[in-house]
């Protein structure tokens, strides 16, 4: 069993305290589940779950159902003060409901600066496996054989042309993107107009 880093909060609550929002519409697929419990595992529990009232989640569903996973499979061990937590009670239902949204759709909707992120990689890379440990390369998010090629790491900037690719969503963005990539054309998703 593995003894984790813990974020410090005034409060924590028990793990089987926590209810899910009831219309949380975040869906948190098995791959990245497991991405969250590599993170824990990896760097500790530093971002605690926004509660709302005694224990309804607005922030953290999957930190939290990470957790519950690595508790099952004897990984670590919950502190007997129990799972940090931040109270969000002075947000109205509709803000609570709100800010829940909002705080899954910030982190979606920018793109990453590819030069700093590839230079960041590179010296990574060593010593973490940011493709199998957290998805860096894997379907969504940037491709890091793309990010850094062998021959030159951390170089991005070239000279060359540019294709403007209009889509009707972000569904449809992220697919044409993915089709992009798999025929070796270098493309960063990015939303607005």
């Amino acid at each position: 069993m593995k003894e984790i880093k813990w974020v410090q909060t005034a409060d924590a609550l028990p793990l089987d305290r926590f209810r899910p929002h009831p219309r949380n519409p975040k869906i948190h697929s098995a791959e990245q589940l497991k991405h969250i419990r590599n993170s824990i595992l990896t760097f500790g529990f530093l971002d605690p779950i926004g509660i709302w009232g005694e224990a309804q989640v607005v922030e953290g569903h999957g930190r939290l159902e990470a957790l519950k996973q690595l508790v099952r499979d004897g990984q670590i061990r919950i502190p007997e003060k129990g799972v940090p937590v931040i109270h969000l009670d002075h947000l109205t239902p509709t803000e609570r409901d709100a800010y829940m949204l909002e705080h899954n759709q910030a982190t979606m909707e920018t793109p990453w600066d590819e030069a700093t992120l590839a230079e960041l990689l590179s010296g990574l890379e060593e010593t973490l496996d940011m493709e199998g440990l957290f998805g860096f390369g894997e379907g969504e998010g940037p491709d890091m054989d793309k990010l850094i090629p062998p021959e030159m790491p951390g170089e991005m900037e070239e000279e060359g042309f540019k294709l403007l690719v209009e889509c009707k969503d972000e569904e449809e963005m992220q697919a044409a993107a993915d089709q992009l990539r798999s025929m070796g054309i270098l493309c960063r998703p990015m939303a607005g107009g």
